[in-house]
């Protein structure tokens, strides 16, 4: 089995977590393809992804998320190995990397297929941007602190005209990150919808609210041309926007395979890295 493991680099400065797995690989007859320190945004271009059949994120969420948005499009399956602080999306972490790696090893392990969104951005002058995300993309206001009041269509359907500090889109995956802390509800991550959560809307009635995942997902900046906001892409990639741009948020055509192992269940993995993580005691 050919194996691409990748570490950020914050998180292993001394590159010691690194090593250690790429000597237990080789130590159960696992093939390295590749081995490298990640600083941040990295490009993963050049790297032999066609004949990879596993990559190892090591690192926190960010670095899972980066490594999953840049290696989508070749469909390999990825392990993340928690080395940060709350590891959401990571099938394993770094004290269980003997039986998780014989696991793998042993083809005992699923495959968990996550949706991506796309975002396409349309402005005055009809150029276009594109971006994907596993988690979410997020329209928030800018530096200053006067509201962004954000105008939002489903399929050509006006639903509202949200003031406030912006708009959550998120995929079920991205439905226990920001969205959660913004109010929204938890969606199984194997389920194929959108959810649309505003952020501190200035109106009373504003709930978050789910989309078909084929439906198009249209959000205007209503605010004048010279006012900036901001999108973002899983929190990583992104750029300004203004007043008439249009944002067109639709399902990707690409998919996250996460691989995972039993016990790792949604809600088992909630109460453990959330639930738990603030203080809360285990009541079963």
């Amino acid at each position: 089995m050919n194996f691409g493991v990748i570490s950020n680099k914050s998180k292993d400065p001394d590159k010691k977590l690194l090593d250690l797995i790429c000597k237990k690989i080789e130590k159960k007859n696992g093939k390295i393809l590749f081995c490298l320190e990640m600083d941040k945004y990295d490009d993963l271009k050049g790297l032999p992804l066609k004949e990879t059949d596993i990559i190892i994120s090591m690192g926190g969420d960010g670095t899972f998320l980066n490594i999953a948005r840049q290696t989508a499009e070749y469909n390999i399956p990825i392990m993340g190995v928690n080395t940060g602080s709350l590891g959401f999306l990571s099938s394993t972490d770094i004290n269980e990397i003997d039986p998780s790696l014989d696991m793998i090893l042993a083809d005992e392990y699923v495959i968990d297929e996550r949706m991506m969104i796309l975002a396409e951005i349309k402005d005055s002058k009809e150029s276009k941007e594109k971006f994907h995300a596993l988690n979410d993309i997020v329209i928030a206001r800018g530096l200053l602190s006067r509201i962004v009041t954000l105008k939002v269509f489903i399929d050509d359907i006006y639903v509202d005209s949200f003031p406030g500090d912006g708009m959550i889109v998120s995929t079920p995956t991205g439905s226990t990150g920001y969205s959660l802390s913004a109010g929204g509800p938890v969606i199984d991550h194997g389920m194929d919808l959108i959810l649309i959560t505003p952020i501190c809307p200035h109106i009373m009635h504003a709930k978050s609210f789910i989309a078909n995942s084929e439906s198009i997902i249209r959000i205007e900046v209503m605010e004048e041309g010279s006012y900036s906001c901001n999108l973002t892409a899983d929190g990583q990639m992104g750029r300004e926007l203004y007043g008439g741009d249009s944002i067109f948020i639709t399902k990707s055509n690409l998919k996250v395979k996460v691989i995972k192992f039993s016990g790792s269940a949604l809600f088992n993995t909630l109460r453990n890295k959330i639930y738990y993580r603030n203080g809360n005691k285990n009541e079963t």
